[in-house]
């Protein structure tokens, strides 16, 4: 349906359920339309698929001039089955996708979806210029960026528009977005025995730009580096600390530390917030090396608690296949400086990688033994090497004959699940080896972390979590469902707040036992 009966409707954009991280792609979609006049509603998909046919109704009676589903992987068949539900409640509006799974594989996407648009590449002008083509009664063929569906053959209308100046970014709607889903982070990790996030942190998420630099051959990214300044940043990012009375600022992209200059602007702008604040910046072992001591002290000093890298490999070997350009020297002395810094680690290791050998992964524990000893609350995640279409990696499984086409790829996929998560095996080990050191590097982490630690620590978060555990469940049976009315508001408000400050005094507790300052 490449047309609208309901041309003076609004924009309907489905989200999945914000949990604890920011929908920027949904959230910079929904302000460049809203700066353009456009009504925008944004609902959040259910996530339990017998709740589907409610939904359908509820996008039905919208009378929407179009609906948008931004699409990872994950989401290609519950997008499926909802535009399946639309189909046969007879709707009278068009359905475009979006996201990293239409870029790369558009002709794919639109025709497992059956979607009668899709976005190739980053939405904002596209979808204006679809929007008022549709509103217009004008060709769809003359916006530019699109992949267009009609009876199944799908047809393309050329490169589209992309914002290359990042201070024309529009202004993200907040209000569309729920607080409560995104800004209480430190409430996701009670229970696990960290020190990074606080149960009563606020966070508030700020991006350093679009694209990315590097090459690294599991990475999907489809656009030039184009960078925010940092009095833009952080204009906005005061704006959100005083509309939320948020503490903590979460920079989630490697661009904000892309470069030496870019670490000493972050550090003035921080100090010319006026208000006191903590934040975790995303960064590469390579750029790390290239920061000063004098810089990380002062990262320090203006609050910086945490800095996410990507380990990747304990293997130089490996390193070198991924393209990942910095050295197992780099790392270990990277680690080394945060610790004596006193900035918390949260690192990524990787299994599965190409040709990568049971040798390799053995070097990868090894490499995370060595930094746990020496500091015990770095924080690890382990995952298995997924080739993503548009990815480097993808191209090889394909030439390699690994995966015989896209489909292939997502049946693939779609039951990694019973597999332990393993999809496509670039590695020189079998299906199972993979699996099992990916189980073991975990296993030893684990192993290893509780003895670093202590006893007291791991009891001291096992009780927390229990305690949250049985708050939760004795809020949604019957706290949370008391009269609107006094005295139970009453009731509501003394009993959350005499959970928060038992989770405070814990919090104070767990950081003492973990020689956290």
């Amino acid at each position: 349906m490449n047309k609208t009966s309901n041309k003076k409707g609004s924009v309907v954009l489905i989200s999945k359920d914000v949990s604890y991280t920011f929908p920027f792609g949904y959230a910079y979609l929904a302000g460049y339309l809203i700066e353009r006049g456009e009504e925008v509603v944004v609902l959040f998909r259910p996530d339990n698929s017998r709740d589907f046919k409610k939904f359908v109704q509820q996008i039905i009676d919208l009378k929407p001039v179009l609906v948008g589903f931004g699409t990872l992987y994950p989401d290609l068949y519950p997008v499926k089955e909802l535009v399946e539900l639309l189909n046969k409640a007879d709707r009278n509006f068009p359905i475009v996708i979006g996201g990293q799974m239409v870029t790369p594989t558009p002709e794919f996407a639109m025709k497992i979806t059956g979607a009668d648009f899709g976005v190739i590449g980053e939405g904002e002008i596209i979808l204006d210029e679809l929007v008022k083509a549709l509103r217009q009664d004008k060709n769809v063929r003359d916006v530019k960026g699109l992949a267009i569906n009609e009876n199944g053959a799908i047809s393309f209308t050329g490169p589209g528009g992309f914002i290359k100046d990042m201070s024309k970014l529009p202004k993200i709607p907040y209000d569309l977005f729920p607080s409560s889903k995104w800004l209480n982070i430190g409430r996701y990790y009670v229970g696990k025995a960290q020190p990074h996030w606080r149960y009563n942190d606020k966070v508030i998420a700020i991006h350093g730009g679009r694209g990315c630099p590097f090459n690294c051959n599991f990475c999907y990214h489809h656009s030039l580096p184009r960078y925010r300044s940092m009095d833009d940043m952080f204009e906005e990012a005061k704006m959100l600390i005083e509309k939320y009375d948020a503490d903590m600022v979460y920079f989630g992209d490697d661009l904000v530390l892309a470069t030496p200059t870019r670490a000493k602007e972050l550090v003035q702008a921080v100090r010319q917030l006026g208000k006191k604040i903590e934040y975790s910046v995303s960064c590469r072992f390579d750029i790390l090396d290239r920061l000063s001591d004098e810089i990380l002290r002062e990262m320090k000093e203006t609050g910086c608690r945490i800095m996410g890298l990507g380990i990747e490999s304990g293997s130089q070997r490996i390193l070198d296949i991924i393209d990942k350009r910095i050295t197992t020297e780099q790392i270990i002395r990277g680690m080394r400086r945060l610790k004596d810094i006193g900035i918390l680690p949260s690192v990524s290791i990787m299994v599965g990688q190409y040709t990568e050998t049971l040798e390799d992964v053995q070097k990868s524990i090894d490499l995370m033994l060595e930094t746990l000893n020496y500091n015990k609350n770095v924080i690890y995640t382990f995952t298995i090497t997924t080739p993503f279409p548009g990815t480097n990696l993808y191209g090889i499984a394909l030439e390699k004959k690994i995966i015989k086409d896209h489909l292939d790829f997502y049946k693939k996929f779609d039951s990694e699940k019973g597999t332990g998560g393993l999809s496509v095996n670039l590695s020189a080990m079998t299906d199972e080896e993979v699996v099992a050191m990916h189980r073991k590097i975990k296993t030893v982490y684990l192993q290893r972390k509780r003895e670093l630690v202590g006893k007291k620590a791991v009891a001291v978060e096992a009780t927390r979590y229990f305690i949250y555990r049985v708050y939760n469940k004795i809020a949604k049976k019957l706290v949370d469902k008391l009269p609107e009315k006094q005295p139970f508001k009453l009731i509501k408000k003394i009993y959350h707040q005499s959970h928060n400050a038992v989770q405070l005094l814990f919090d104070k507790l767990r950081l003492y036992l973990l020689d956290v300052k």
